[in-house]
């Protein structure tokens, strides 16, 4: 019941400050299995923690695994940004986290290493156009950052980059 309450308050603070809301769909690419893998789960959840401080309405879509312009990869991102439009979402963030796990001592491991990079893309669910892009990759992994920290200060970055092209839009306060 608290926990209703809350999400209940922060949707009426977010609407007052005029922020956009939007559902967050990440996709894992390139692991060569159907299991998704923690680190995108760990991805998701430093992403979800961000735009929750600051305040803005955000609702998440379970992790496709997929392959590389994969037909059901199209068609759950269909249902996504159905869902996202019928929940009033303003906009559908699509998040594609590219594995490499060809040299990797521990390919299921959360280990920022084993994220080749991240593409972004923006969509509107009112015109399904494009509102902006990105790209991201991992710089040298020294160790002491090649574990779960590491990957949530990777996509916190990113978090804050998105933040930062939706306030330029206009819709992040």
């Amino acid at each position: 019941m608290k926990r209703t309450f809350f999400a209940f308050l922060l949707l009426l603070a977010s609407f007052a400050a005029g922020a956009k809301s939007f559902s967050l769909q990440v996709i894992q690419r390139n692991t060569g299995g159907d299991s998704v893998f923690d680190t995108s789960y760990v991805v998701e959840q430093a992403i979800m923690d961000y735009f929750f401080e600051h305040g803005m309405i955000i609702s998440s879509n379970q992790v496709i695994v997929s392959k590389r312009d994969d037909a059901s990869e199209k068609k759950e991102l269909r249902r996504s940004l159905i869902e996202a439009k019928t929940g009033c979402m303003d906009l559908f963030v699509k998040l594609c986290l590219n594995f490499a796990l060809e040299d990797s001592m521990n390919p299921s491991a959360v280990l920022l290493s084993n994220i080749n990079d991240a593409e972004l893309e923006i969509l509107s669910t009112e015109t399904t156009e494009t509102v902006a892009t990105g790209k991201y990759s991992p710089k040298v992994v020294p160790n002491q950052n090649d574990n779960r920290g590491g990957v949530e200060s990777f996509a916190t970055d990113i978090a804050a980059d998105i933040h930062t092209r939706l306030s330029k839009k206009g819709g992040a306060k």
